[in-house]
């Protein structure tokens, strides 16, 4: 994860904001830079909402807290132009999503994909932010968020954050490691549940034994004359037995937690739709065949929709292994946390051949179930 998700949202609809790179790189010299932002609009109510409009804007101007100095560059694009339109406004430096009928109203579980491509991105360095401001028929008042859009220098790069074990026995540690560029004022910083721990000489760091499922945090700024890009990516690491925290339990009989995991794959289809019967965890490996930079590279996208909420947890494979049928190579990984009920999308895109493993492994009875089976 790159862009972080604002806590403080009071939006009915989820949003979902990526860029195109992570980060975004500001221009220098005579080639502008360009950057793309891909939104998600997702319905995670109950009922229909009755969406008169939802606008998208950035700030504009030289600074470091703006995007871009040209207004005009940005071109929106749409996944869905038969239920919807998505257009620049033609009065306030922002682009703006409405149903193509007035009165119909967003469908729950439903979803659009918006994109706004080719920004020219200013020369400043800094965090720069994108404000969606959503306004439902009726007269209320609109709800905004803010998505933080961090701008670092030309040629710097953070990526690949990883653990070299997914799943490790309670008590044990594993070594995370990422890629990231070295520069005068580049801060790396692992966040954990112990203290703060700069990172900024290394690109590898062991972490405490561990005794239940973690979550780090590995946050960048760059500082360039006082103007700072703040930026994070994100990773998990399971613990099989975990210790237990709890206040009350009571069991009756005998219980079982985990069974054997059942393994697939996506066949032919590029995403499907699976139902979780009950808590787990799903887990896969990707391996690309060939090196593959840029959007050749194959991803593996899983989208958990829980509560209200979509988690996306994604991973994607650059370089091949010497030798893709070695299992010592097990390519590139990611886990993720699936509870009761969840609906799960697993998707993969790229171009490059590669060959893909999913495995679901249950804590207690019920199957990951696809959709329409």
């Amino acid at each position: 994860m790159g862009v972080r998700r604002p806590e403080d949202s009071t939006c009915v609809l989820t949003y979902t904001v990526e860029t195109d790179p992570a980060p975004i790189q500001v221009s220098q010299g005579t080639t502008p830079a360009t950057a793309t932002l891909r939104i998600t609009v997702t319905n995670h109510q109950q009922t229909p909402v009755p969406v008169e409009e939802v606008r998208f804007s950035y700030p504009v101007g030289s600074g470091s807290g703006d995007l871009t100095a040209k207004p005009d560059s940005g071109v929106p694009g749409l996944d869905d132009s038969k239920q919807w339109v998505f257009e620049r406004d033609s009065e306030t430096p922002a682009f703006v999503l409405r149903p193509r009928r007035p009165n119909r109203p967003f469908p729950p579980k439903d979803q659009v994909e918006v994109s706004i491509t080719g920004i020219e991105v200013n020369p400043a360095v800094g965090t720069s932010k994108l404000t969606i401001t959503e306004t439902l028929q009726g007269g209320s008042e609109p709800q905004q968020e803010e998505w933080p859009l961090a701008k670092v220098p030309a040629g710097f790069t953070v990526s690949d954050f990883r653990p070299a074990y997914i799943l490790v026995q309670s008590g044990s540690s594993t070594e995370l490691t990422w890629r990231g560029t070295s520069r005068p004022g580049a801060t790396y910083t692992m966040l954990h549940d112990g203290e703060p721990v700069d990172v900024t000489s290394i690109r590898n760091w062991p972490t405490p034994n561990l005794h239940r499922d973690s979550v780090f945090v590995l946050t960048v700024e760059v500082d360039v004359d006082g103007n700072v890009a703040e930026y994070a990516l994100t990773t998990a690491v399971t613990v099989a037995r975990p210790d237990l925290t709890i206040g009350d339990l009571t069991v009756h009989g005998k219980t079982t937690l985990t069974h054997l995991p059942a393994e697939f794959d996506l066949g032919e289809a590029d995403e499907l739709t699976y139902t979780a019967e009950t808590d787990g965890l799903l887990t896969g490996q990707l391996v690309t065949e060939e090196d593959a930079p840029g959007d050749d590279a194959p991803t593996l996208t899983v989208t958990i929709s829980a509560a209200g909420t979509d988690r996306l947890t994604s991973v994607q494979a650059r370089h091949a292994p010497p030798d893709p049928e070695d299992p010592r190579f097990p390519g590139s990984r990611l886990t993720a946390v699936v509870p009761r009920g969840a609906r799960v999308r697993i998707g993969r895109s790229g171009t490059a051949p590669s060959r893909h493993l999913l495995s679901w492994l249950p804590f207690g009875t019920g199957e990951l179930k696809p959709v329409n089976s």
